[in-house]
């Protein structure tokens, strides 16, 4: 009994010296765990770029003026019942020549309201009240490849400003017998179309192709946004607001 006792001690001592010992690693540093530091951010702030809707809008000048040569719709002083209805197409040659840098004799000038007319007639068969779109339609086919033309919906004040300070003269339709021009023949037209070549802080300063004393014609600005009315047969007034901008 003794001997089987010491047997047992002798294989559990032998046991133990077998056990493997367990390897402890050495333990992380605070940078292993976390990873490295990013580097220290700039002390100067980072400058922000502004977007186009950030962008300030270009300053419009408080004045400007286009030297448009000026040629009345009766260039030789005939206010027949033709030359009478041709404000439309003599705004747009207004506009046209100086865009073109032309300057006609009054006879040259007499004789492109004709073919003009004769291109409108073609093209939209009506000349003797057409609206903007109608004489937008004239003016890009007679002018193809010389002079661009943009309709603007519901001009502001600014808009017409920043046309012209740009070079680009205004064609503007009209309810004539309420701008109130003097120079009209009572009671001045139904419909009216004149270009706009300038302004200043309180009025237009006008082509008013409906009277030989038309050339920088002044309107106040109210005038002019308060009667802007494109052609309607049933009633002027119903007429939209709309311009015609000439480029090139």
């Amino acid at each position: 009994m003794f001997a089987a006792i010491a047997g047992l001690y002798c294989i559990l001592r032998d046991n133990k010296n077998n056990i493997p010992q367990k390897e402890f690693s050495t333990p992380l540093s605070k940078v292993q765990i976390e990873g490295p530091k990013p580097a220290e951010q700039s002390k100067q702030p980072e400058k922000i770029q502004p977007t186009e809707e950030e962008k300030p809008a270009p300053q419009i000048p408080e004045k400007f003026l286009l030297e448009i040569p000026f040629y009345s719709q009766a260039p030789l002083s005939k206010w027949d019942a033709f030359h009478e209805d041709m404000c439309e197409e003599a705004s747009i040659l207004n506009a046209a020549y100086y865009l073109l840098g032309k300057k006609p004799s009054k006879e040259e000038y007499a004789k492109e309201l004709q073919k003009i007319q004769n291109a409108e007639i073609k093209e939209v068969g009506e000349w003797k009240s057409t609206t903007i779109a109608q004489i937008k339609k004239v003016s890009d086919i007679y002018f193809k490849g010389k002079i661009k033309s943009n309709i603007i919906d519901n001009p502001s004040i600014e808009d017409i400003e920043s046309e012209i300070a740009e070079g680009n003269p205004v064609v503007v339709p009209l309810a004539g017998r309420d701008i109130g021009n003097p120079n009209f023949t009572p009671p001045g037209p139904i419909y009216h179309m004149l270009t706009i070549k300038g302004y200043d802080a309180q009025n237009f300063i006008t082509n008013d192709v409906g009277t030989r004393k038309g050339n920088s014609y002044i309107y106040k600005k109210e005038v002019i946004m308060e009667n802007m009315h494109d052609w309607s047969e049933k009633d002027i007034h119903s007429g939209e607001k709309m311009i015609l901008v000439l480029y090139k």
